[in-house]
């Protein structure tokens, strides 16, 4: 019984495992939108508010979420009210 699947042109891998791992086509992300609408441009924008919201709750401050408006708005008023603004405490 061959470790092998039957698509493998060399046949000789140590297990089943292995010759599937081999024969795996890479995927690399599409810079086309997808069925989902999703694609890098959005993932990148995304990414980006995600961290300025971790940045700013580092310094103290709780935006009230994760949109860069609100992080923005949330980071405006610590500074100008000197203390770190709370969106859980609206």
């Amino acid at each position: 019984m061959s470790n092998c699947t039957s698509s493998c042109k060399t046949k000789d891998h140590e297990s089943y495992g292995d010759c599937i791992a081999e024969n795996m086509p890479m995927i690399a992300p599409s810079t086309a939108p997808s069925r989902t609408g999703w694609d890098m441009t959005r993932i990148k924008k995304d990414n980006k508010e995600i961290d300025s919201y971790y940045a700013a709750v580092k310094q103290g401050i709780e935006p009230i979420s994760t949109k860069q408006k609100d992080i923005d708005a949330a980071v405006r008023l610590s500074n100008e009210m000197g203390t770190a603004f709370d969106g859980n405490k609206i």
